[in-house]
């Protein structure tokens, strides 16, 4: 605001008063101090409440709340694999019967792929038919070619037969008769050659005479040779080769039947091939047609048992869930409904990692719901998780808690799962033991405390405790029956927790231990000479009981905050990496 100079109190003024007001509050804080040291100091305090330590019997359990559910119950979920909508559902808290129908969903696409898929089930079972025909076509023609092979063979074996049986005997013979008839008629010719000799001799018989049997005879003698030399020839070169091309014959034959069999088993081994894969073909048609025909029929959703109708909790960190109701989309194996058996119910409560050390199966507890909070039910605990419930960590990852199984043992009345509920397990009853409120037990010099109330002022007294409840906390030794405490410990007590230092100053320090030295990376090496402008990138710092070198940054630390590219940091550059390590280090970063 600014001030006026027609006003009364002129500016000089207005600072003077200004000043008085700040002295004023001066004043204030100091004295505010003064009593906060004297408080400090174990003065009682005049508005301190005390609390007169007493002996006697408290019960330790633990409250915690949770959800009424049933023990037993049955899961209907959606069992087309399709993703499809509710078309229409019954209302949760219906009860149904055996068989009703609870849920109807929307098949027409699945519908109209079963159409389509009659025609390609159609067309399957005429490949099918087509294969079976190409085979027997292929079957005869098979049979065709290997009859005529055979009968190929069968010939060649015949010629064979009638060469050597039949054709070679009868060459040998008419070459060996051509032999014969040349050596009789040589023997005539020379009988009439030497008759035609001697008469001529005698004068008897011309000389033309002789000389025409002597030709004669000479013509026979080389007809002789002839036929004995064809004989030679047949033997020698003829009989072999026809032996040899009668045989070929037949063994070409009986290979080329060998080839029409192989043929024909591999043509029909290939038909027979295409029919089978034509069958599969078919059957995976059928088959696909088959569970379209199921999916469409578990489209309607009956119940399996009678109950009443729950819809499941949708958790509102689930993007794949939404709300069960008409119209809303379903994927593949979702849980629609509940059918709960409400005969035996149970309560899932969170125990707190500070508590489940004291939990154990079979312990007794209370449960009180909601809807009823003048009545408990009996009960106990069924069982307690071994590890941590992994759906709290989402809200508060620093949270560890426990699902932990409470049976009801007594019978409900007509109540309904899904009723807030809280459960009380009965840890254990403490008699006769010294107990106080919870609020007064503090810490002091890293020891726990109570203030009593001695000569004027409070003193802090180190005790040791036990269990505890919400209200009280058991103390074992340190404090007896009649003694006055403070209800509310001085503020000077010290804080514990997991901010607490673990070291306190003028504290022992860990030893120091030597590291091997840090291996050479990739694009530098860590530097141990003084860097340009007189720093020294190995400092000497002390600590422990000696001195210790801080490691020199790394090259990737280098390149990082190296501003000026020469390849080493100097003081700024180094100042602005450790300033950047501390905030990272204030944010929670590693």
């Amino acid at each position: 605001m600014k001030l006026r100079t027609d006003h009364p109190i002129r500016p000089q003024r207005a600072a003077s008063v200004l000043g008085v007001v700040i002295a004023i509050a001066v004043i204030a804080i100091a004295w505010f101090g003064y009593k906060t040291f004297l408080s400090s100091d174990d003065t009682i305090d005049e508005n301190a409440q005390y609390y007169d330590v007493e002996q006697g019997s408290f019960l330790v359990t633990i409250v915690e709340g949770g959800t009424l559910e049933a023990v037993n119950e049955i899961s209907v979920r959606n069992e087309v694999k399709y993703p499809t909508k509710i078309v229409s559902i019954v209302a949760e808290g219906t009860f149904v019967k055996k068989g009703d129908l609870l849920c109807e969903l929307d098949v027409s696409d699945i519908e109209d792929r079963l159409d389509e898929h009659k025609l390609a089930v159609e067309t399957a079972d005429f490949s099918v038919k087509q294969a079976i025909e190409n085979k027997k076509i292929t079957e005869s023609q098979n049979d065709s070619q290997i009859t005529a092979a055979a009968l190929k063979v069968e010939f060649a074996k015949t010629d064979l037969d009638k060469y050597k049986d039949g054709d070679w005997p009868q060459l040998k013979r008419n070459a060996n008769s051509a032999i014969l008839t040349a050596k009789e008629k040589m023997a005539i010719d020379k009988d009439s050659l030497e008759w035609s000799e001697k008469l001529s001799k005698e004068g008897f018989e011309t000389e033309k005479k002789v000389e025409s049997d002597k030709y004669t005879f000479l013509i026979s003698k080389e007809r002789l040779a002839e036929a004995e030399e064809t004989l030679r020839l047949l033997e020698k070169y003829d009989h072999p080769k026809l032996l040899r091309q009668y045989q070929a014959n037949l063994d070409e034959a009986t290979e080329d039947l060998k080839r029409v069999k192989s043929q024909a088993a591999s043509k029909l081994s290939q038909e027979e091939a295409q029919i089978k894969t034509a069958q599969n073909r078919a059957d995976l048609q059928r088959k696909k047609l088959v569970e379209y025909e199921e999916q469409i029929a578990s489209a309607k959703i009956y119940a399996p048992e009678g109950g009443m109708v729950v819809y499941p909790f949708v958790s509102f960190r689930s993007s794949s869930q939404t709300m069960i109701e008409e119209g809303a989309s379903v994927r593949p194996r979702q849980e629609i409904v509940k059918l709960p058996d409400v005969s035996q119910m149970k309560v899932t409560i969170k125990v707190h990692e500070s508590h489940v050390n004291q939990v154990v199966a079979g312990m007794g507890a209370y449960v009180v719901l909601d809807s009823l909070p003048d009545q408990r039910f009996k009960g106990h605990v069924q069982k307690v998780n071994l590890m941590p419930d992994q759906g709290s960590r989402f809200s508060n990852p620093n949270l560890k808690v426990y699902s932990t199984v409470i049976l009801i043992d007594d019978k409900l009345p007509d109540v309904k799962p899904g009723l807030s509920a809280r459960a009380e397990i009965v840890v254990t009853n403490l008699t006769d033991v010294i107990k106080v409120p919870l609020q007064c037990v503090t810490t002091h010099k890293n020891k726990q405390v109570c203030y009593v109330k001695k000569s004027g002022k409070d003193e802090p007294l180190p005790v040791e405790v036990g269990m505890y409840n919400s209200k009280f906390i058991e103390i074992t030794s340190g404090l007896k029956a009649g003694e006055q405490i403070n209800l509310s410990p001085p503020l000077s007590a010290d804080s514990s927790g997991l901010d607490k230092p673990l070291v306190e100053d003028g504290g022992d320090l860990p030893p120091t231990k030597k590291v091997a030295p840090q291996s050479k990376s990739k694009g530098g090496s860590a530097r141990s000479g003084g860097s340009k402008k007189g720093g020294s990138q190995w400092q000497q710092k002390g600590g422990g009981d000696g001195q210790r070198k801080r490691r020199a940054p790394s090259a990737e630390m280098i390149k990082r905050f190296d501003k000026d590219g020469d390849g080493e940091l100097n003081d700024a550059e180094r100042g602005a990496m450790i300033k950047s390590f501390q905030n990272r280090s204030k944010q929670g970063g590693n």
